[in-house]
């Protein structure tokens, strides 16, 4: 039982211990990986544990209240508006598995409490709504002013606070979608060892979105992402309890944002790049069958251009034709595709005035699209995707393995990659050896930066056309104007000289 000093006490109800619904929707769940091994953080947990509890707690307990107390902090910091959700039902916790390195358990639920009653930590309550199609809550928690104060005190950098280094990065989840145990093999050790290495690397390199005046981007529905050096950790999910399906990566908060915002990302300061694979997974569904698309079809082939009479949209004809060919490789079924293509279309808020998405226009641009693509149509709506993924996740590992072993970062969102634009000649190329040595198809003859092979790829950047893609000395030198005319924020820039400041005390360049 955690023992609270009789001198505090609960403080009475300010302003800033009310929350409005929007302000309570406005929350991340707890990091129970967030740590820091730093002697300056510890004494900092301490400081607070000796001046506000009466009877020592136990290493366990002190451990909890240490994950609690920094994983607040650094949601302060980011936005001290943000709150942090937390269940606080005992079976939401299992500390036993491979997938809670520090063993977090049932024992945060107390340690939740006792900091609401010494008043370091306000907290609202979840629900659960039973009606059918109700939405509940888990119970958030935000910082008082008690703590606040502890937080500007604190003398050690935000950077200092990462995640436990056996954090597990090597995940298999069974058809629930739900975490599973598993014995290591040479090739799960291989996996970690990959994948161990360019979370080291993430984590010494600084990456930001340097256009943003705040470190988040909003979403349609509300919500945020916030931008921030302490969530850059990358997982590697398996899927339906085998290692051949899924595999993808995922984790790093450049996921999470659209192109337009990736367009401004800087890695250590630098700009970036970004290029990917055209129509990936159709095309790997053509070269499954011996088919190289671009050549069968043309290099200019566009896999998803359909006509559609009742629909008077050409740029949402294409996005809808695109959005349902996507959706049909991963769906098992056309009833899921339907409800996941309505579900896309209303998280876009892009759809034609006066259009409806019933079954019947859904099901006749599929079969439209079949029409288009005879040599694969009887993997659309076949659950394929899950196998396919495998496929593109060794193609990104291999190129994460190279990146890693020269110390260049580059982030992956799935079948594309961003890095530092120094780098991009070498990435086409690595895309180009990845993509022939996963596939049955290998590279012909063509024009640099032309095509990947053997498909085509293209150079995302917002704002210019990249300068590798011309051969002109003057729009080279507009190109060049442009860039270095792009809007660089305070904050950004405030937090790399920051972030580098830290690294060089600690004695790590890693180029920045």
């Amino acid at each position: 039982m955690l023992i609270i000093a009789p001198d505090q006490h609960v403080a009475a109800m300010t302003a800033s211990e009310i929350k409005s619904p929007e302000e309570l929707n406005y929350a991340r769940p707890l990091d129970v990986h967030t740590w820091s091994g730093y002697p300056e953080v510890n004494r900092f947990i301490d400081n607070i544990h000796d001046n506000h509890f009466s009877d020592p707690l136990s290493n366990i307990r002190k451990k909890h209240l240490k994950v609690v107390l920094l994983d607040l902090y650094v949601a302060w910091v980011g936005d001290p508006n943000l709150c942090i959700a937390i269940h606080m039902n005992e079976r939401k916790y299992r500390s036993k598995t491979r997938y809670n390195t520090l063993h977090i358990s049932k024992t945060t639920i107390s340690v939740v409490k006792a900091l609401t009653k010494l008043g370091l930590i306000y907290s609202h309550p979840g629900f659960h709504d039973r009606r059918e199609g109700g939405l509940g809550r888990v119970s958030r928690i935000w910082p008082s002013e008690r703590l606040i104060q502890h937080f500007r005190k604190a003398r050690f950098s935000i950077f200092a606070i990462n995640y436990h280094e056996d954090r597990e990065c090597i995940v298999l989840r069974d058809e629930n979608k739900k975490d599973i145990e598993y014995e290591d093999t040479p090739e799960t050790r291989s996996m970690r060892e990959v994948l161990s290495s360019y979370n080291r690397l993430l984590r010494d390199t600084h990456i930001d979105c340097s256009h943003l005046d705040q470190p988040y981007v909003s979403k349609k529905d509300g919500s945020c992402t916030q931008i921030n050096q302490n969530k850059k950790f990358v997982r590697r999910v398996f899927n339906n309890s085998s290692w051949k399906q899924g595999g993808r990566f995922y984790g790093g908060w450049w996921q999470q944002i659209g192109s337009d915002n990736r367009s401004g990302i800087r890695i250590n300061g630098k700009r970036t790049i970004e290029i990917d694979y055209t129509g990936l997974h159709i095309v790997l569904l053509y070269a499954r069958v011996g088919i190289n698309y671009f050549d069968h079809y043309g290099s200019s082939a566009d896999p998803y251009e359909i006509t559609v009479p009742r629909i008077n949209d050409p740029v949402f004809t294409r996005w809808l034709a695109k959005t349902i060919l996507l959706v049909a490789v991963n769906a098992p079924d056309e009833t899921t595709a339907f409800r996941a293509i309505r579900q896309t279309v209303g998280d876009e808020g892009y759809r034609s005035k006066g259009l409806s998405l019933t079954d019947a226009l859904l099901r006749e641009v599929l079969d439209k699209l079949k029409d288009n693509h005879p040599l694969i149509k009887d993997s659309l709506c076949s659950g394929a995707g899950i196998d396919l993924q495998y496929t593109d996740s060794q193609i990104t590992e291999q190129i994460i393995e190279y990146f890693t072993l020269i110390n260049v970062p580059v982030l992956a969102v799935h079948d594309s990659y961003v890095i530092q634009e120094d780098y991009a000649d070498v990435l086409h190329d690595r895309m180009s050896m990845a993509w022939d040595k996963e596939t049955p198809l290998k590279a012909g003859p063509r024009e640099w930066l032309d095509t990947l092979s053997p498909q085509g790829t293209k150079a995302v950047q917002r704002g210019y056309v990249d300068e590798l893609l011309v051969d002109d000395p003057e729009e080279h030198e507009k190109i060049i104007k442009m860039k270095e005319a792009q809007y660089v924020s305070k904050r950004y820039d405030d937090g790399l000289k920051a972030f580098r400041a830290w690294r060089s005390e600690k004695g790590v360049s890693n180029g920045i």
